[in-house]
């Protein structure tokens, strides 16, 4: 039962690290007024990058130190970063859809990981073998203190700090709940969310970054499966809010947990081995629920997905 709870607890600290930056990347752009559906695009191509480094790096013929992981982190922020231009050029220089825009971000940013994932250049496992394994406190795969836990810890208090206590930050919410407002002020809005939405394109990818590392092992096979959506729910159920979203990523980081470890306990029954599956896809049939239930009770930004123009003021 001991090796049960610690097992536990490893698998809530690493989904929650995923689900808290993935979220906060998702709020960050929506708080400035540009809806964001393409966090699970950026989530992918953040573990493509990451994983053809590490690919590449173990590939060299070198030993290199698990810490130089740390480096492709940075990597798969880049490539969300990059990816995540699309989207700005399109909802901001365009004017164009902002849904549409983050979904076909994320169709394209699946095909490209699917094929480059499963090519003949990473061999015949049809999955990349980034080499790396989880950085943290603990034995084998039990790590409840991990670097990719600090890592979100950090970026939500900051996050809490800069839209509390900064002047910027408040400019940050103006542009999504008054954009009409801040450029009365004399601030350009479109600055304010182009920079927001690289931002959060680069915080999914090292969102992306670490789900291949904690959850896959270090070997990605081209899907994030879903998770960058588990965390527009998260975002939505925590009203745009850091406190509540950092308690809603606890709570499903805690159901997906239980849900991986529950069909592997030492004592569990047979229909419970036989039916695993089960137990894996609750969590996202509970998220589905929990999502018709508050949906109309949600309060995003007023200005969220409206294209600033300033022939409406």
């Amino acid at each position: 039962m001991t090796d049960f709870i610690s097992a536990l607890f490893s698998d809530t600290s690493t989904f929650f690290a995923i689900f808290m930056l993935a979220a906060v990347a998702g709020m960050f752009s929506e708080r400035s007024g540009v809806v964001n559906l393409g966090i699970e695009g950026y989530m992918t191509m953040g573990a493509l990058g990451y994983s053809i480094f590490g690919y590449a790096l173990h590939q060299s013929g070198a030993n290199p130190s698990q810490w130089l992981q740390l480096i492709g982190l940075f990597v798969g922020a880049g490539v969300g970063a990059l990816v995540s231009l699309l989207h700005a050029f399109t909802a901001i220089k365009l004017k164009g859809d902002q849904i549409i825009s983050g979904t076909a971000i994320n169709i394209l940013a699946q095909g490209i990981a699917l094929v480059l994932a499963t090519s003949t250049l990473t061999g015949p496992e049809n999955y990349i073998n980034s080499g790396f394994i989880t950085l943290g406190v603990g034995s084998g795969t039990s790590k409840i203190l991990t670097v990719y836990l600090v890592i979100a810890i950090i970026i939500s208090l900051v996050m809490g700090f800069y839209f509390t206590f900064t002047k910027t930050g408040t400019r940050h919410i103006s542009a999504g709940e008054n954009p009409h407002a801040l450029d009365a002020a004399g601030i350009s809005v479109n600055k304010y969310r182009l920079v927001c939405v690289i931002l959060s394109g680069a915080i999914a990818g090292l969102s992306g970054a670490i789900f291949v590392v904690s959850r896959l092992l270090g070997s990605f096979a081209g899907s994030t499966q879903g998770y960058g959506y588990i965390s527009l729910a998260i975002m939505i159920l925590g009203q745009w809010r850091i406190s509540m979203i950092t308690l809603f990523s606890f709570v499903f980081s805690f159901m997906f947990a239980l849900g991986t470890r529950l069909p592997v306990i030492e004592n569990a029954g047979e229909w419970m081995k036989a039916n695993g599956s089960l137990f894996r896809v609750l969590p996202f049939v509970m998220s589905l629920i929990v999502m018709m239930i508050f949906a109309k009770k949600s309060k995003p930004p007023k200005a969220s997905g409206l294209p600033f123009d300033k022939a409406q003021r």
